[in-house]
């Protein structure tokens, strides 16, 4: 029973130490991710590749509904 205590308290302070080390660990990636996400550069490379996303949809979209008329068409 002693053998067993010892390893349960042994998992409890090796989990409270590992999850304090994880989460500081954590703030710091996050941090990180966040200054790079809210960089004016990034948010503008998002904004172009939205534009242009939207752009293509709708030029390829009359191909893609013509598609997949045919398609359902078939499947009946």
């Amino acid at each position: 029973m002693r053998a067993k205590a010892a390893f349960v308290l042994g998992g409890v302070v090796g989990y409270v130490l590992g999850t304090r080390a994880g989460r500081e660990q954590f703030e710091r990636i996050s941090d990180q991710a966040r200054r790079v996400w809210e960089d004016p550069k990034v948010q503008e490379a998002i904004s172009d590749a939205t534009q242009r996303a939207s752009a293509y949809l709708q030029e390829k979209a009359p191909d893609l509904q013509a598609t997949i008329s045919e398609a359902v068409r078939k499947a009946r």
